[in-house]
């Protein structure tokens, strides 16, 4: 899209209060790219606000800094330009380096490792109460085919007791909302197995509509779902940096619904 776009001018606008009051005054506060595109994801598109705040640089509004991180590699962060002072840069440069310590804690290995298992888990153990059974993990293959255009599989495949439904399963307990090639060939996966695509996911409004016309379901919990033993690094994020995150045992009762609903009326 182009920077002319209305949708990237809304964007702009909905973004403005983060940086500055009412009255105009500049607000002391940095935010990052995915920091940004999580908090506005439910009134834009990821790549309608990364678009809108780099138009906001071109016009002096906001600075960038981009910064290393251990393990997250770089990380851009934006504030207000009437702040990019000889005086106050280096104060921002400490709220930054504050910020990229949460950043890496959160993007350590083995927490990625520790939610990605949970949600496989939780979402495995209520398959099977709707009726499922797991017929393969991490796997591209399904009865007599198998997908071998990519190196890519599907985290798991199910079958209902009912024998109408089979899915194939993504799961993904991530802040960022899965790219579109990755999506469009777990799609391709489903497709050629004959599988119904289900992506178990914090959030996918992006791509709702297209999973949607290829007989999928979009099984949506808005929070990344952390295990047991992350209550303070949880808490710590959503009170400082406002990130959707949350400690469960269990799925959220709502998101179990529809997807109990869908169920119903697919066997």
């Amino acid at each position: 899209m182009q920077n002319s776009d209305p949708e990237i001018q809304k964007a702009r606008n909905t973004i403005h209060p983060y940086f500055t009051d009412n009255y105009g005054r500049p607000l002391r506060k940095p935010y990052y790219v995915t920091q940004l595109q999580t908090l506005l994801e439910d009134r834009h598109f990821p790549w309608i606000v990364y678009q809108a705040v780099s138009k906001l640089v071109e016009e002096e509004y906001l600075s960038r800094i981009e910064t290393a991180t251990k393990y997250h590699g770089r990380v851009v962060f934006f504030f207000n330009k009437q702040l990019d002072t000889p005086a106050y840069r280096p104060t921002m440069e400490k709220h930054i380096r504050s910020v990229y310590r949460l950043i890496d804690k959160y993007s350590q290995p083995t927490v990625g490792d520790a939610l990605g298992k949970h949600l496989e888990g939780l979402v495995k153990a209520e398959l099977r109460v709707q009726g499922f059974r797991i017929v393969g993990t991490h796997t591209a293959a399904y009865e007599s085919r198998e997908w071998t255009r990519t190196n890519h599989g599907l985290d798991f495949i199910a079958r209902h007791k009912s024998g109408e439904l089979s899915i194939g399963v993504e799961v993904k307990n991530t802040l960022p909302t899965i790219e579109r090639e990755e999506l469009d060939t777990k799609l391709e996966i489903c497709e050629y197995l004959g599988l119904r695509p289900v992506f178990a996911v914090r959030w996918i409004k992006p791509y709702i509509e297209r999973i949607r016309s290829r007989g999928g379901f979009s099984w949506v919990f808005k929070t990344q779902i952390y295990p047991p033993g992350y209550e303070q690094l949880t808490k710590t994020l959503y009170q400082r940096i406002g990130l959707p995150v949350t400690v469960r045992t269990e799925l959220p009762e709502k998101s179990v619904r529809l997807f109990e609903s869908w169920v119903e009326r697919n066997t």
